[in-house]
């Protein structure tokens, strides 16, 4: 699903406990706790409260602060990430991605860019550059502290990491492949593939290494 900028759509914000369908619409704003039936496009999404979307999400740019499930994939040009979000379809596809809060997608990520000082959970990650730097944030409300504990918030857990460009700290991964690759404090990763340059942490731990990298 795309957004489709269309001249019939909406401006809109949503207090209280309320059930929809979805639909198209330009700006629309979250702070009560909303379930959309089937699939939501919007120029703008802000997410202060608990959305639930049963269906596809697809956005020029949104920003979550609340808590947000989408049952389906996801497509923004922007991502801005304060609360917790989870995506049970297959992909989430964004050209940035910043997030320090909570994202969980069962699938794949595929962004240009990634800038994460929260926590990402994912089975694969694949962008041109990407930095998860998990730490246990302390400004998280008493609700979205509980429930990044039930994600295991201070490490970020993906499956494979592919990019040009890859940062990581307190992550732990099967494999990451890319050029320059730093792993930093607390990572635990089983397979490295590096073309270029290598910086490891001595506090790190990589169990194989290949690639004709140059060691920093």
């Amino acid at each position: 699903m795309e957004y489709k900028d269309s001249g019939d759509i909406t401006n809109e914000k949503i207090e209280g406990v309320v059930t929809m369908v979805g639909g198209e619409y330009g700006n629309l704003k979250i702070d009560g706790v909303v379930t959309i039936n089937g699939d939501l496009g919007a120029q703008d999404l802000d997410i202060d409260g608990v959305c639930t979307v049963n269906g596809g999400l697809s956005a020029k740019g949104f920003s979550c602060d609340g808590v947000l499930t989408v049952q389906g994939s996801v497509r923004a040009e922007t991502i801005d990430i304060d609360g917790v979000v989870t995506v049970d379809g297959a992909k989430l596809e964004a050209d940035k991605i910043v997030c320090d809060g909570v994202l969980t997608v069962k699938g794949e990520i595929s962004a240009d860019v990634i800038e994460a000082d929260g926590s990402i959970n994912a089975h694969e990650i694949v962008g041109d550059s990407i930095t998860i730097k998990s730490y246990w944030k302390k400004g998280l409300t008493k609700v979205l502290f509980n429930i990044a504990k039930k994600t295991r918030f201070r490490f970020s857990e993906i499956e494979l990491i592919e990019a040009t460009t890859v940062n990581l700290r307190n992550v732990r991964a099967k494999s990451v492949n890319g050029h320059d690759v730093t792993i930093g404090k607390n990572c635990d990763i089983e397979r490295l593939d590096c073309s270029g340059t290598l910086k490891l942490d001595e506090t790190a731990v990589v169990k194989e290494i290949t690639g004709g990298y140059t060691r920093i």
